[in-house]
This record gives structure tokens, sequence and C-alpha cells, in this order.
């Protein structure tokens, strides 16, 4: 995870730049604001992170937990309908 230069803090870089994937996704407006709810926790504290940044580190919080709790956390997730492209366009 990188910080950002913010009041005197170095900024944290990796030793070798790795590729990075661009990828899509959908989520319901209260995952939205709940990004940007994290988002602002952390710069209270100083530390300035965008969403791809959250998501990153949800990501990893959520592999280290075991298969049953990841498993149990994954149930209480609503479904969401895919909407391609196409039919939006469509729309």
């Amino acid at each position: 995870m990188s910080r950002r230069a913010s009041k005197g803090q170095p900024t944290v870089k990796s030793e070798h730049a790795k590729p990075v994937v661009r990828r899509a996704f959908s989520m319901q407006e209260a995952d939205a604001r709940l990004i940007d709810t994290l988002r602002l926790r952390c710069a209270t504290r100083g530390m300035l992170v965008n969403q791809s940044e959250v998501v990153r580190v949800g990501l990893r919080v959520l592999a280290e937990m075991t298969d049953a709790a990841l498993c149990d956390s994954a149930a209480r997730i609503e479904r969401l309908n895919a909407v391609s492209r196409a039919k939006k366009a469509a729309r």
C-alpha cells in the first residue's frame, strides 16, 4: 500500500515496478459510500488512500480469513445482477 507524502511523511515505493491490471466491477451505492468513508477515516489519520487502495486493503484482509469466515462473509453480500455494457448503452 502506498503512503502519500502528507505532512512530512515519506512516500513508500516498491523496489520493483509491478504490472498493473485494470478491472471494472459493479457495486451498490452503499458500498461506494463505504469506500469514501474508509478513505476519510484514513485521511483523518494523515494517510491519503485512493479507492483502489481501499479495495486492495480489503482483499488482503479477506485473504487472511479462514475459509469458513470468508464464506460466511460472502454469504451476507447481496448478489448483483450483471449488466453488460451493450445492454446499458441500449437503454
